[in-house]
């Protein structure tokens, strides 16, 4: 499911959005410092009013898309890294079902998964597994038996198992 070219988007994209979120910033708080430098020399007293503003502003705009733009992607590139180098588990049974609902966990959309390990339906035999929902959906019908490779319980890797 995930390959390397996942990591190189996912590594590219965060520093697409690393830069827009820290140059305004720094641009504002560089802008009010030689405001603050200039308003010193000059002896003026409106330049700390400024200075204090430009950095109110560039601080809040960093902390801000910080959490809603630059987070969510630095999220998935810790998933994906995870995914590609993480200890795998593997797991064998058969696929119950995968719900259709888009679940948040840990801050990333996932679809639940349940995959039955024993040899009857016993519920105490379920696991409970989750497909990133930014994947394609799987082609594999419940009552499958499949293989599971996963990190946590998020799913690595899934593929169908011929019985033996």
């Amino acid at each position: 499911m995930y390959q390397q070219e996942d990591r190189v988007a996912v590594r590219a994209e965060a520093r697409k959005r690393r830069l827009v979120t820290l140059l305004p910033g720094a641009l504002l708080w560089a802008i009010g410092v030689a405001v603050f430098i200039l308003c010193q020399i000059r002896r003026q007293d409106w330049g700390w009013i400024f200075a204090c503003g430009c950095t109110i502003t560039g601080g809040a705009y960093v902390v801000f898309l910080h959490g809603v733009y630059l987070r969510p992607v630095l999220t998935y590139q810790r998933h994906v890294d995870y995914m590609l180098d993480g200890r795998k588990r593997e797991t064998v049974g058969i696929l119950q079902e995968i719900a259709r609902e888009v679940t948040d966990r840990d801050g990333l959309d996932w679809y639940a998964m349940t995959v039955n390990v024993g040899d009857r339906n016993d519920p105490e035999d379920e696991r409970l597994f989750y497909l990133d929902a930014l994947k394609p959906w799987p082609e594999i019908p419940p009552g499958t038996r499949v293989r599971v490779l996963s990190n946590d319980k998020s799913v690595a890797e899934l593929r169908a198992v011929e019985i033996k």
